[in-house]
């Protein structure tokens, strides 16, 4: 598997050939026996940031939101649980803790 471009736009389509040519050039930098590799699947989805790529754990109203991983969101996830977890049984504050006061 190889991975990971970044594209800033709101479609979420195929992948562009732009995105795909730099990761087999580099794949090939690396090693030109990938010059025989064959591509399997080539896939494509969004990863949600908010404007500073920084995660949030966010209140609004009586729900909590843990959002903005972005691509290390498989790094991320465990440390954002721990905080989730701590914030919901001892009340501790999260370093990535965001409060929305609007009314949901």
């Amino acid at each position: 598997m190889l991975g990971a471009t970044q594209l800033e736009t709101s479609e979420r389509g195929p992948a562009r050939l732009r995105s795909v040519m730099e990761l087999m050039n580099a794949a090939y930098a690396l090693h030109p026996a990938f010059g025989e590799a064959e591509l399997l699947e080539v896939g494509v989805d969004a990863r949600p940031a908010f404007p500073d790529n920084q995660p949030r754990i966010r209140r609004i109203g009586d729900r909590i939101y843990v959002n903005g991983l972005f691509r290390h969101g498989f790094l991320l996830a465990p440390a954002l649980a721990q905080m989730t977890a701590d914030l919901l049984l001892d009340g501790k504050i999260p370093e990535v803790w965001y409060e929305d006061h609007r009314e949901r």
